[in-house]
C-alpha cells in the first residue's frame, strides 16, 4: 500500500497482519518453554538446575525480550487486549511511503486506549518491521545461547550454528531486508545486535521499496508526516477511543 488511506478498505489485509503478529508473539513465547524443557531433560526430576551458574547466565541473556513477549501474550490471552495497527503517510527523499506500527489495546476508564502497561510514557507505537526483526533475532539468540549452555555443561563438545539459503530463518531474513527499516517509539534491535549478511545476488533482496536494504533512506533529505490512521474497531457500545500517534521515528541505515 502506498498510502494510509488505502488501508481503510483493506480489512482482510489488516486482519492478516494482526494474525501474523499474534502468531509471532505466541510462537516466540512458546519457544521459551520449549528451550527450558530441553534444558530440563539433562537434569534429575528434583534437581535445582536453575541454581547452576551457566543456567542462570542463560536465563539472564534471554530475559529482556522474554519479558516483553510473555507480557504481550498474557495480555492478549487473559486481559482481553487486542493488537491494533497504526498507519501513517511519510514523505522523504522524494518518496511517499506508508509506515506501519501497532500497539496493545486495553479498555481503561471508559475508553479503548493503548495499554498503560506497555505504552506508558513515550513508548506509544511499535514498528511492525522492527518488532519482526526483534523476534527473529531473539529466536537466533536463544538457540545460540542454548548451544553455549550445553557446551558449558559439557553436554556437547563443540557447537556452531550455521544456516544456508534454504533454511526458514534465512528466508525470513530475506523477507525482512526487503521491507523498510525503521522504528517508532521502540528501539530497533540493530542498536543492540550486530547483523552481518552476505547475498550472492542483490536481486534477491531488491523489493523496490524505499527504505529497504537495497534502496536505503537518504541521509540528507527532510521528512514529513501526513495522514495517520488508527486501527480501532467499534463494537457498537464503546464511544471513546484515545488516539495514539507515535512520538518518534527512527530511520535505520544499514551501513
Amino acid at each position: 500500500m502506498n498510502s494510509a488511506s488505502e488501508m481503510i478498505g483493506s480489512n482482510s489485509l489488516q486482519e492478516e497482519v494482526i494474525d501474523y503478529l499474534e502468531l509471532s508473539i505466541y510462537s516466540a513465547a512458546e519457544h521459551i518453554d520449549d528451550v527450558e524443557s530441553i534444558i530440563r531433560c539433562f537434569f534429575g526430576v528434583y534437581e535445582r538446575y536453575d541454581k547452576i551458574p551457566a543456567v542462570r547466565r542463560f536465563k539472564e541473556e534471554i530475559k529482556p525480550i522474554r519479558t516483553r513477549l510473555s507480557g504481550f501474550a498474557n495480555a492478549i490471552k487473559h486481559r482481553q487486549s487486542r493488537i491494533r495497527l497504526l498507519h501513517c503517510d511519510f514523505e522523504h527523499g522524494g518518496h511517499r511511503i506508508c509506515l506501519h506500527g501497532f500497539f496493545i489495546e486495553e479498555f481503561k476508564d471508559g475508553a479503548c486506549s493503548p495499554s498503560p502497561i506497555f505504552h506508558s510514557g513515550n513508548q506509544k507505537v511499535i514498528s511492525v518491521t522492527s518488532f519482526a526483526w526483534s523476534v527473529l533475532i531473539y529466536i537466533y539468540s536463544i538457540s545460540n545461547s542454548l548451544c553455549s549452555l550445553l557446551n558449558a555443561l559439557n553436554i556437547v563438545e563443540t557447537y556452531m550454528v550455521e544456516y544456508n539459503k534454504n533454511d526458514l530463518l534465512a528466508k525470513c531474513v530475506v523477507g525482512l531486508v526487503r521491507l523498510p527499516l525503521y522504528s517508532f517509539d521502540d528501539i530497533h534491535p540493530f542498536h543492540a545486535t550486530r547483523v552481518i549478511m552476505r547475498f550472492q545476488s542483490s536481486k534477491l533482496i531488491d523489493s523496490g521499496l524505499y527504505g529497504s536494504l537495497s534502496r536505503r533512506w537518504s541521509k540528507s533529505s527532510k521528512g514529513g508526516f501526513n495522514r495517520i490512521i488508527h486501527g480501532y474497531e467499534g463494537d457498537g457500545v464503546t464511544r471513546k477511543f484515545n488516539l495514539n500517534p507515535p512520538n518518534a521515528l527512527s530511520l535505520e541505515h544499514w551501513d
